[in-house]
């Protein structure tokens, strides 16, 4: 009796060869026992690699949360208004030195935690009069941070120390770098503060000129009105209605309208009631 085989169209190595993904298997064992050594090695170099930044991520976490526990700390001392920590009685000095002194530890780490404590540590110095070092922090936060919050913000503070050592032109030059960087979120401030100084030093022409450039660029800051007034003491003018008296209208515009006087009516009265009826009056002949 006759067999019959199905032509399958493949040709005999096709089905004695080995299997590609046994044969790399294969390849990566034999590899792998000739260099068992390195193998191990390479093991535990990873291993020490990972123990490596799990025991740095462990680190950072906590370095961390002492950062955020000293910062709410140094906090509780700079605010004077408050109890000072554990009650115990100190001065308004010794509480901002004890406030700088926890906002320099903690000021430095990296990140932005880091960047509000430098903030603070300058207005501790700020407060105690300690100008010189104030205006370093505040120049340091400046070249260090990526926020514009606290950029604009010790933008403002470091005009105002310069300001506080009599440096004014120092302090204009501030104002006006913050004006020009467009990311200032006290711009319509700098306007105000450059025409005050301004004005002081005798500049009036240059500060009328800030003055109407804080009227024109910010039209709803809350500066306006006082813009406004500003204006009027150096030009001489009234400028507009400051925003305290708007809608009160100026004195003599209202005009009082009297109600006429009441007249007789050509129709005599309706009696009371209960009254007696009056008889009609006699008329004449015609």
């Amino acid at each position: 009796m006759t067999t019959w085989r199905k032509r399958t169209g493949k040709k005999k190595e096709q089905f004695s060869g080995p299997d590609e993904f046994q044969s790399l298997t294969q390849k990566a064992l034999l590899y792998v026992q000739r260099n068992i050594k390195k193998f191990y090695i390479g093991l535990a170099v990873l291993a020490v690699v990972v123990v490596a930044g799990a025991v740095w991520f462990l680190a950072e976490k906590s370095s961390q949360e002492k950062a955020v526990a000293t910062v709410a700390t140094a906090l509780k001392y700079y605010d004077l208004n408050s109890a000072a920590p554990g009650g115990k009685p100190m001065t308004s000095v010794e509480r901002l030195e004890k406030a700088g002194e926890l906002f320099g530890q903690a000021a430095s780490g990296s990140g932005k935690q880091a960047d509000i404590s430098l903030y603070y540590q300058a207005n501790t110095d700020f407060e105690l009069g300690n100008m010189d070092k104030a205006i370093q922090e505040y120049d340091a936060l400046k070249g260090r941070t990526q926020d514009p919050l606290l950029t604009s913000l010790a933008n403002q503070r470091l005009a105002s120390a310069y300001l506080e050592k009599g440096n004014k032109n120092e302090a204009i030059s501030v104002l006006i770098g913050d004006k020009k960087t467009g990311l200032s979120l006290f711009a319509d401030e700098d306007y105000l503060r450059l025409a005050q100084i301004l004005a002081q030093s005798g500049n009036t022409s240059e500060a009328v000129g800030q003055l109407e450039g804080l009227i024109k660029k910010f039209p709803d800051s809350i500066w306006v009105s006082d813009a406004k007034m500003e204006l009027s003491k150096l030009t001489g003018k009234p400028v507009g209605t400051p925003q305290a008296m708007v809608g009160t209208p100026p004195p003599g515009s209202i005009k009082v309208v009297t109600a006429p006087a009441p007249t007789a009516s050509k129709t005599s009265p309706a009696p009371a009631p209960g009254a007696p009826k009056q008889a009609p009056a006699p008329q004449g002949k015609k």
